[in-house]
């Protein structure tokens, strides 16, 4: 039976009776968290083990709302506070995955190498599996340079090759299509929906674009086998005042992979502007399944101009506090995290879409 309870297993025991829950996931991130509290009156008796959690800092932990596993990761925060009248303890962690947006790349060089491959190997010192559910990612060549986290590397692959990399339930690094699974409810207005926050921004969309990188030249792009500088441009029209926007592409480049990352900001930056966060009651949908990211789901809100749109749900929160048992829903269209490459791609010899200089 789903009552939405969340358990912590942690050394073989399972904690519960949380009275305040956070935990978060999404396609943007490659580590989810969780935050979760209990809150206690000062114990009647000098019994400490009324004030105690048996759990250590660095602890292996999984995540569960009721049979379900929704983290796999690790306790990183042991937070205690109190006052006259209460005292309230908590245990905070991310994904296994945590450790690769913190942790220094090895320097390396990549040249051609296949990108699932170059993903494995920026990983493997953590020991984690890397599981490819999308279509095929390709070759890449990149630098990892001094200073670079691994997920800064891996967020210049995703820039690279348009392809989104997140963790899953077990600490897993997945590299997959967008919008891979199907929600079994619909975020209706007047129905589900209790609230929704848009912000409509423009402020990262910009009117021109110019994509630059550096690549080995032959007969048919430069004329000769040199290094060569390339440049793309892409222009917004949606955007009527000048807002120019530079970007370094890492790695080997040429006139059709500047030109793609060119394509791809515009329409990437466009679509975020249509991303809502809505809030509904509970962590399940009708079918009694958990409410996930990277899934489809049908969005009828007049009032924020969707009419019956699919969406991808690109984030999840699942909260509970005193405002009750509640799921955040961050949605917006695919192209807002992963532009179509066919949708994007121009046609060679076209001058205005990229030059030598």
């Amino acid at each position: 039976m789903n009552q939405n309870k969340v358990f912590l297993k942690v050394n073989r025991q399972y904690f519960g009776g949380w009275t305040d829950v956070s935990i978060s996931a999404g396609i943007e991130r490659l580590a989810r968290d969780f935050n979760v509290t209990i809150t206690r009156q000062w114990p009647s008796s000098t019994d400490n083990t009324e004030t105690k959690i048996d759990v250590k800092n660095g602890d292996l932990v999984e995540v569960y709302i009721d049979d379900d596993v929704v983290l796999t990761g690790y306790v990183e925060a042991l937070p205690i506070r109190y006052d006259a009248g209460s005292l309230s303890m908590g245990i905070v962690g991310r994904s296994k995955t945590a450790d690769c947006v913190d942790c220094s790349a090895v320097p390396k060089q990549y040249s051609g190498s296949s990108t699932i491959q170059v993903i494995q190997d920026l990983v493997k010192p953590f020991k984690l599996n890397v599981i490819n559910q999308g279509s095929d990612a390709g070759s890449v060549s990149i630098q990892a340079d001094q200073g670079d986290t691994v997920f800064d590397v891996i967020s210049k692959i995703m820039g690279m090759q348009q392809i989104v990399v997140f963790d899953d339930e077990q600490g897993q690094v997945i590299i997959g299509d967008i919008g891979s699974d199907e929600a079994k409810t619909a975020l209706v207005l007047g129905a589900n929906i209790l609230s929704a926050d848009t912000e409509k921004s423009i402020k990262d969309r910009y009117s021109d674009y110019f994509v630059s990188g550096q690549g080995v030249g032959d007969d048919e792009n430069f004329g000769e086998a040199t290094l060569a500088s390339v440049r793309s441009t892409s222009k917004d029209e949606g955007i009527l005042r000048y807002r120019p926007l530079i970007i370094k592409q890492s790695g080997d480049s040429n006139n059709g992979t500047c030109q793609e990352r060119c394509e791809m900001e515009k329409v990437l930056r466009a679509s975020k502007t249509r991303e809502v966060t809505y809030t509904v009651q509970g962590w399940r949908q009708g079918d009694g399944t958990l409410w996930k990211p990277n899934q489809m789901v049908v969005v009828d809100d007049p009032l924020l101009g969707y009419d019956n749109e699919k969406l991808v749900i690109a984030e999840v929160k699942y909260s509970l506090s005193s405002r009750g048992t509640l799921c955040e829903l961050k949605v917006g269209p695919v192209e807002a995290y992963l532009p179509d490459r066919k949708k994007t791609k121009k046609k060679k010899g076209k001058k205005a879409d990229g030059e030598v200089f």
